[in-house]
């Protein structure tokens, strides 16, 4: 199964009644999997598979931050060590903010 996301959905007393029946007729062999299922069949509703595609292919362009880009070459630091420091003294400053 490809790596998934969890997000918190508020459902009404009597969704989750219909949905749990669906798992009790053995249609779903989960509660998650029905909003799962439910969820997949608006996206295919809503958008063609070009579209679905085209959606994909842009959010993986998007640029992701690197924080090993803030060590310059030459840095005896590693990036875990930078990240400590940095840390470090944020925390201070704000204990200490006269500083």
């Amino acid at each position: 199964m490809d790596q998934a996301e969890k997000i918190a959905v508020r459902l009404t007393p009597d969704v989750m009644v219909v949905l749990q029946a669906l798992v009790d007729r053995g249609e779903y062999n989960s509660l998650s999997e029905t909003i799962s299922d439910a969820i997949q069949k608006m996206i295919d509703s809503k958008f063609t598979p070009k579209e679905i595609s085209k959606i994909q292919n842009e959010h993986k362009r998007e640029k992701h931050f690197d924080i090993e880009s803030l060590l310059t070459d030459g840095d005896t630091v590693s990036t875990d060590e930078a990240v400590r420091k940095a840390v470090t003294e944020y925390v201070r400053s704000r204990m200490d903010p006269d500083e």
